[in-house]
């Protein structure tokens, strides 16, 4: 018998929510607490793990008492996290014992090419590519480089890895020291064949696997939340809970979600695609089954205005208006390294053109040109799917950036396929509800349709962008 309301628990990279959903798909309440981002030099990126965790106390504690003041029975309740952010704590406490290294963090870098490993070697045990983004050079950056980490682990009470298990830690009654397979997978230790931490992997990175929590499937009984004894039924990642934000994946159809980071999704049939240059993700497991997608990753949307502000000194970016620009020039949207298909990480940022920078065009040019950008990679990788046999007919739009018009138009001409946008933007947490409702008949909200048309200026400039990246990534 399923739940007829569950609380979605979302953390996110800027902010923590909880929504309240019944069995019709529709939000009945929701609570929202900021977290901060700090960026530093050396490609430094962090959070704070105990404001990450108080958000979502705090969040859960809101949602408690709208269940207690309407008589709410019979909740369930789903936990969605940002994927690659690490972080170590102490297993008798709790305590963290290091900030939160964000996903977009690339701090060991060179120390992760210095490792050498063998790409295909790491591709085919866990569909990703080798990558400072992911968690495995980090947790070994924190073992190097970290006193209180290296001091824990001197005293054996050392746990690390996904914020989602320091998260299930901290959150549940029985304390489990355990992880779900989405999370786990963007560690670069977790071997999608065995579904488990891999033994080559982490002789690799010289990680123990006793300082990794259990790896168990998203649908799993974790245990109840403390103090309000919500049963966790969910746990997922969430780029992998956005995928079912408006029911199942179905073929032909691609999901596309604009948020801090930009990512394609497809229904790989079930099974993972390994010989592409873009990801093999799994999306969804249980005791029974486990569902895959191909997958591509654009580091710089969202994330992309908010560095644009600070680099460029354009104040309230996502503000200014981009529609009517005349001579839009083409950007290098490099912002948090450049994703698939290419995987390169070093590649800065620029405007295409002798000497040429933000100074030399308007706001309305930069604007345009970073809101293009992030179309170019959307239909990149697109592009990229199509060649593996992932034709969609339909494109569907979720996240924050998706509410601007004119960039899913844009994404509708370029990819040349109609996009569909939901006017109810929190596909994540709704997505994990759904999985922890057991995927009942939802429609999709409030739909605004983008059908495609030809524009040869805009797809001019793509091919010019392509060109660009090409000679710079050779």
């Amino acid at each position: 018998m399923t739940s007829p309301h569950v609380i979605a628990i979302d953390q996110g990279t800027y902010s923590t929510r909880a929504i309240i959903y019944n069995q019709l798909g529709e939000s009945v309440f929701k609570a929202q607490q900021p977290v901060n981002l700090f960026y530093s030099e050396n490609n430094n990126v962090e959070q704070n793990g105990i404001q990450i965790l108080d958000s979502c106390k705090a969040v859960l504690h809101e949602a408690h008492a709208y269940v207690q003041q309407h008589k709410l029975k019979n909740l369930t309740a789903a936990l969605t996290t940002q994927r690659s952010t690490v972080i170590a704590w102490d297993s008798t406490t709790g305590e963290a014992l290091s900030p939160a290294l964000s996903w977009l963090d690339t701090r060991a870098q060179n120390e992760l090419h210095a490792l050498r490993l063998n790409s295909k070697e790491v591709k085919a045990r866990t569909g990703l590519p080798i990558s400072a983004h992911y968690g495995a050079s980090k947790l070994r950056w924190l073992l190097e480089q970290h006193q209180k980490v290296k001091h824990a682990r001197q005293k054996n009470n050392l746990l690390f890895g996904p914020l989602a298990a320091f998260l299930i830690f901290n959150l549940l009654e029985d304390r489990p020291a355990c992880v779900d397979n989405a999370n786990a997978h963007r560690t670069l230790l977790w071997n999608l064949q065995t579904r488990n931490w891999d033994d080559y992997l982490l002789a690799a990175f010289s990680i123990d696997s006793s300082l990794l929590p259990k790896v168990v499937p998203n649908s799993y009984d974790y245990g109840k939340l403390s103090n309000v004894g919500y049963l966790l039924t969910l746990v997922n990642g969430d780029q992998n809970s956005a995928v079912y934000g408006y029911g199942a994946l179905k073929s032909h159809t691609t999901i596309i979600n604009i948020g801090t980071g930009g990512f394609v999704l497809a229904n790989s049939n079930n099974k993972p695609l390994l010989d592409s240059r873009l990801l093999a993700s799994i999306t969804y497991s249980s005791d029974v089954e486990q569902e895959y997608a191909l997958e591509g990753t654009i580091n710089g949307a969202g994330a992309a205005l908010t560095w644009a502000e600070e680099a460029w000194g354009i104040c309230n970016i996502g503000e200014i208006p981009w529609h009517d620009v005349d001579d839009v020039p083409i950007f290098i949207n490099s912002v948090g390294g450049l994703g698939s298909p290419w995987w390169k990480s070093d590649l800065s940022p620029e405007f295409v053109g002798v000497h040429k920078s933000h100074l030399d065009y308007s706001k309305q040019q930069c604007k345009a040109a970073l809101m293009e950008s992030i179309v170019f990679l959307i239909a990149t990788n697109v592009e990229e799917m199509n060649k593996h046999g992932i034709q969609s007919d339909q494109l569907i739009a979720s996240g924050g950036l998706s509410a601007d018009s004119y960039l899913c138009q844009r994404i509708a001409d370029l990819c040349g396929v109609p996009v569909t946008v939901s006017g109810y933007k929190e596909a994540t947490s709704r997505g994990a509800a759904w999985l922890a409702m057991d995927r009942p008949k939802w429609e999709m909200p409030e739909t605004t349709h983008y059908e495609p048309n030809k524009d040869a200026a805009i797809s001019a400039r793509y091919q010019k962008f392509k060109m660009e990246i090409q000679r710079r990534v050779q």
